[in-house]
């Protein structure tokens, strides 16, 4: 039971740097669970997900009492990630496992130069209290961002939020708030479906959502203590090369 306790600094580290840089913690889980405890694909990706859970439960409670979620907004997103979510935890116990860390990688990427491209804006969105037919148009982006969740661990948060916030203009926190609830949902579903298909590592995952749990609490202190644009350029940088490696070492196992 006590194999993996070094897993529990480990976790206090990554999610202290990740919630102070802007960066979901399963980035980072992800390769750690596949390349070092070489965990399976599907017991990484349901070990991942228990281990995210912790935290967004606990900050989806707080920004519903600041009442800072958009409801709105994110019920929707909610019911169609369901969807892609059983979908991808289907075919990431069915496909070649070289395929779901081919799309994490490809995912990461995609996730680290945006948060990359964010660093030099300045401009301020204001927008609040939106109406649900705002999101119909992107309504294909929470139903893939499931199927990667469902596939990585990672998706859902990294898909809804570059919607609300550069393509409705939400206000930061707002989006902030509103895309928490929708991966915390996601999260809860998929924590479901994890345990009764027997995925999650419990070994593992009793260090690790203890550990994101005080990691969590501690990001606000990193991020004053190292500036943000510095943080985000760090992470960017190292999630970046961390997933040009996942692509190389299986690229050629997919054909």
């Amino acid at each position: 039971m006590f194999d993996y306790w070094f897993m529990f600094p480990i976790a206090i580290a990554v999610a202290s740097l990740a919630t102070g840089s802007g960066f979901g913690g399963g980035i980072l889980f992800f390769p750690i669970f596949i390349y070092g405890l070489n965990l399976s694909v599907p017991e990484a990706v349901g070990t991942g997900m228990i281990t995210e859970l912790c935290g967004m439960s606990s900050a989806m409670f707080a920004y519903t009492r600041q009442k800072q979620v958009e409801f709105d907004l994110a019920l929707p997103m909610v019911i169609i990630s369901f969807p892609g979510l059983v979908i991808g935890l289907h075919l990431v116990a069915s496909v070649n496992p070289a395929i779901p860390k081919m799309i994490f990688g490809l995912a990461v990427i995609f996730c680290a130069l945006w948060v990359l491209m964010s660093i030099k804006e300045t401009s301020v969105n204001t927008k609040a209290n939106l109406l649900v037919e705002e999101i119909f148009p992107w309504a294909w982006v929470p139903f893939l961002g499931g199927i990667s969740s469902g596939m990585t661990s990672v998706g859902t948060a990294e898909s809804v939020l570059p919607v609300l916030d550069r393509l409705l203009k939400i206000e930061i926190h707002r989006a902030i708030a509103t895309t928490v609830v929708v991966e915390a949902c996601v999260g809860w579903l998929a924590t479901a479906l994890n345990i009764y298909e027997g995925q999650i590592r419990w070994d593992v995952a009793i260090f690790t959502t203890a550990g994101v749990i005080i990691g969590g609490s501690l990001g606000p202190m990193v991020s004053r203590l190292i500036a943000e644009k510095i943080l985000k350029l760090i992470f960017s940088v190292f999630v970046i090369l961390a997933g040009l490696q996942m692509i190389y070492k299986n690229i050629g196992y997919l054909f």
